[in-house]
């Protein structure tokens, strides 16, 4: 977070002053350079956004909403910030649900005990990843386990003990994004049967974080590396009225082909005016801006702003790194914005490492284009 150099992992913890906030308390990770930066100060920020994002979604799929909560930029590769992944995601998804007594404040309070078992590097220290008490951390919530209780906390450690031997199987090296993945997909089934609760369920999603790994990806070993597409619909997908979906592909990559198949692609799935377009376009510029100010629920509401949807600005920014776009242009409505997030992950496959759907909802009425 500070240098972006290989971390060392020791043995016994060492004394250490965070770089942060100054504090000084022992650590198992540190910079060579001597950089070291405490749990509290490592997990704030990206907790903080999480919390945001787990209590305005609408979701009732708790592996959607885990998606997007790990394609905010500002979240590393590896960290137990993705434990509060796994419990938010959840935990959100329940409440969204109608589960009886499930609010706001029973997410909060799975944030809190996580937080006690959730620290950096003990998934190797200890053998038990962060992910799995955050799990069990929103069973003990969902039941009223506490010590002493009887069947509630037989069901709560059953969970826990299934979430921890599905990750365990997934271990070599270890990957937080695929631990979460696997850990929703387990709980989601231990929840139908233990407690009859339905929730949905996405299909697994194609990994877009393989060459980010610092410690290197399992790739074949791993079930999310060239899964199926992920294909759900987005939590803040705006309502069935029309959808512009705008598709990019970076400069250097697949021949001009790979772009003509896309394409095909691209009204196979129902966008039957798509097309090639240059983002270096004053058309393209005022697009963007138009639709974050009129197509967009959450514009001006930074509180419940979809973390990987940025602002107009910062979108404009990035689409100057990419040279062709694929314009995806019906009256499909959400099901074109559900295409367009199915074709970035096609394109992934293809070999365009970073495509991205950019989505929006037309400023018309029905049936608008």
């Amino acid at each position: 977070m500070i240098c972006s150099t290989p971390l060392h992992y020791l043995e016994q913890a060492e004394e250490s002053v965070c770089s942060f906030c100054g504090e000084t308390e022992p650590g198992h990770i540190r910079c060579p350079r001597g950089h070291f930066i405490c749990d509290a100060c490592h997990n704030k920020e990206a907790v903080k956004i999480i919390e945001d994002f787990s209590l305005a979604t609408s979701s009732r799929d708790p592996l959607e909403i885990a998606e997007v909560m790990m394609s905010h930029p500002d979240l590393p590769m590896l960290g137990c910030q993705h434990a509060y992944i796994a419990g938010g995601a959840l935990m959100a998804a329940i409440k969204n649900a109608g589960h009886p007594g499930i609010t706001d404040g029973e997410i909060r309070e799975v944030f809190r005990r996580t937080e006690t078992q959730a620290h950096g590097g003990y998934c190797g220290l200890t053998g038990v990843c962060g992910v799995t008490p955050a799990i069990g951390a929103c069973f003990a919530v969902l039941t009223g386990s506490k010590c002493g209780k009887d069947e509630e906390q037989r069901v709560t450690m059953e969970a826990a003990n299934r979430v921890s031997d599905a990750i365990t199987g997934l271990t070599g090296p270890s990957c937080c994004k695929a631990y979460v993945r696997t850990a929703l997909e387990t709980a989601v089934e231990y929840l139908q049967e233990s407690r009859g609760l339905t929730l949905g369920r996405s299909s697994v999603p194609a990994c877009r974080y393989p060459s980010k790994h610092p410690h290197g990806c399992r790739e074949g070993r791993c079930p999310y590396f060239g899964g199926s597409v992920f294909v759900g619909a987005f939590a803040t997908s705006p309502p069935e009225t029309g959808s512009l979906s705008l598709k990019t592909a970076p400069q250097q990559s697949v021949p001009g082909k790979g772009i003509e198949n896309l394409v095909q692609r691209a009204r196979e799935l129902g966008a039957d005016k798509a097309k090639t377009i240059s983002t270096d376009t004053v058309a393209v510029e005022e697009w963007v801006r138009w639709k974050c100010l009129y197509g967009c629920p959450f514009h001006g509401k930074d509180a419940y702003h979809p973390p990987c949807a940025p602002d107009a600005e910062s979108t404009k920014k990035v689409m100057k790194e990419y040279s062709t776009a694929i314009l995806m242009n019906s009256s499909k409505g959400k099901s074109l914005t559900e295409a367009a997030v199915r074709l970035e992950g096609e394109a992934y496959q293809a070999g365009y490492y970073k495509a991205f759907a950019l989505t929006a909802l037309s400023s018309g009425p029905a049936g608008a284009t």
